[in-house]
This record gives C-alpha cells, sequence and structure tokens, in this order.
C-alpha cells in the first residue's frame, strides 16, 4: 500500500503540472471549446497551488480538508460536463481529465495524507524510551541513553524534502528559547544522510541536534517505520524509499516518555504552544513528585 502512495504522489504532482500547461496553452490559443478548457484549468490549478504553497510557504499544518480548493477545482469538473453535454463528441474526453484530477485530489486528502499509526507499541507515556543507537553530523554514534540526565523533545521527521517537515523544525528553532526554559533539549532525527542533516542543521542559529537513524534502525524499534514513505524519485536525490512518521517523544530527565504526538495525518503537526503548555505542566508535576 506505501509503495502505491509513493507512486501515486509523484505521478499526482507530475499529472497537475502537465494538465495545468496543457489546458492553459489551449486557453492562450482559443482552442474551442474554451468552456472546457477553462474548467480543466480550474480543476488542476488549486490542488497545484495547494502543492505550491506547502513548498514555497512552508506551514507544518493545513486544514484536514482544504473546502476551498476542492470547490473551485469541483467547479471546474462542473464546467467540463455543461460544455461536454452541450457539445457532444466535440468537448473531447476533457470532462474525463478533470474528473481523475478531482478524484486523485480527494485520495490525496483521504488516503495519501492519512497514516498508519497501528505499529507504535513502545511509545506510552510512562514507559522508558527504548535504547537506539543514532549518529550526529560527525558520523559518531549516539545513544538514546544520553538523552537522561534532562528532558529531551525528540522530533522524528522525515528529511528536507519534506515542506511540513522543514516547517515544523523551523517552528521549533523559533520557539527553542522558550523550550530552552524548559530546561528541554530539542533532538531532530530522520533516515536522511549525513550530508544533508548537516545542511539543515546550518539552517538554524539554535543549537538542537540533527542526528541521522541509519537504515531507520531506531523508527523500526519504535513502531514509527513508514516503508516506502518516500515520494517516489526522490530516491535520486539521495533520499532512502522508507522513511519515518512524522512523531514527536518528550523524555524526563530518567529517560521515561512524558508526552507523545503521533499526528494520522502527515500534514497537520502540532503547534509549539500546545505542547510547550503540556510539557511545562508534566515536567512540573514529576519534578514536585521527585
Amino acid at each position: 500500500m506505501n509503495f502505491l502512495k509513493s507512486v501515486f504522489i509523484s505521478g499526482f504532482i507530475t499529472w497537475l503540472v502537465v494538465v495545468s500547461n496543457y489546458s492553459g496553452m489551449h486557453l492562450i490559443q482559443g482552442t474551442e471549446p474554451v468552456l472546457s478548457w477553462l474548467g480543466l484549468a480550474l480543476a488542476a490549478l488549486p490542488p497545484l497551488i495547494f502543492f505550491i504553497k506547502a513548498f514555497l510557504f512552508k506551514t507544518p499544518r493545513t486544514p484536514r480538508h482544504p473546502v476551498g480548493y476542492s470547490v473551485v477545482s469541483s467547479l471546474g469538473l462542473a464546467m467540463t460536463l455543461a460544455m461536454s453535454y452541450r457539445y457532444g463528441p466535440a468537448g473531447g474526453i476533457i470532462h474525463i481529465w478533470a474528473g481523475s484530477t478531482l478524484i486523485a485530489w480527494f485520495a490525496y486528502l483521504r488516503w495519501y495524507s492519512v497514516l498508519d499509526r497501528s505499529g507504535a507499541n513502545h511509545l506510552g507515556v510512562g514507559a522508558p524510551l527504548p535504547t537506539f543507537q543514532l549518529e550526529d553530523t560527525d558520523t559518531s554514534t549516539v545513544s538514546s541513553e544520553s538523552f537522561r540526565g534532562k528532558p529531551h523533545l525528540l522530533l522524528f521527521h522525515r528529511g528536507n524534502w519534506c515542506p511540513f517537515c522543514t516547517a515544523q523544525i523551523t517552528e521549533l528553532a523559533a520557539a527553542y528559547r522558550r523550550l530552552e526554559a524548559l530546561d528541554i533539549a530539542v533532538v531532530l532525527i530522520s533516515p536522511q544522510s549525513v550530508a544533508k542533516n548537516s545542511n539543515l542543521a546550518a539552517r538554524f542559529d539554535v543549537p538542537m541536534k540533527v542526528l541521522r537513524d541509519p537504515h531507520n534502525a531506531a523508527a523500526k524499534k519504535l513502531g514509527i517505520l513508514q516503508a516506502w514513505g518516500t515520494p517516489m524519485g526522490m530516491q535520486m536525490l539521495g533520499y532512502e524509499s522508507d522513511t519515518v512518521l512524522p512523531t514527536i517523544v518528550v523524555t524526563d530527565a530518567e529517560g521515561n516518555i512524558v508526552f507523545t504526538d503521533q499526528t494520522d495525518n502527515y500534514r497537520i503537526r502540532p503547534e509549539p504552544e500546545v505542547f510547550e503548555t503540556i510539557l511545562a505542566d508534566k515536567l512540573t508535576q514529576n519534578t514536585n513528585t521527585d
């Protein structure tokens, strides 16, 4: 199933680019029926704009269902259907292209974006963080046992290619001083190469640890591996096919898990203020208990 998702997302974005350009070309040329080509453009452009905004403006969250985009895309399909009814065979199969685009858009929202969280059996609040090995940007081994001694926030992210992950990291960097006031160390973990992690670390002027999970060994142990989670074709840019489900894990000074966020939709990440409040309360409770 994940393999199909990997192929789907790459194919869908490619399809949107091709259809948008193709319909735009016919509109510029005034090809009849013009309203059919306009409808096709309206069907394809909203999803394409959605992805362009995600990559350019980098927000770590979107509505679960972006209604405005769906409405405009549906209106585009309705226009092509109306023109097909009016012109008959002369209208071509433009309405089929528009319908396929809208179906793929809904598949992206309701199928591709949804994450399977059934395997994360070792991330219960109160349980000790399992032991696993990571690698820093100097290729030195870092054990999860080294996270004991002070609270840690571990962000497992998919890699630099994911705009929602990099946006979430940007938010964490902006909130770093507030987290530091809570005595929480921030650790970024992904399966991407050391070189890509070094590039990521260089983007932010805050002392967050940037670590590599070689071959997703830690992700497998924690049950947050996403096999074939990387879009097809990204392997040519040096990313592994398997990646990790976006996950936040916070541990206390004893290495016990006090908070997790295991989003069931990769487009929806928690706002820093949400878990900062929760963490301040939980860590204070733990301190008082001690």
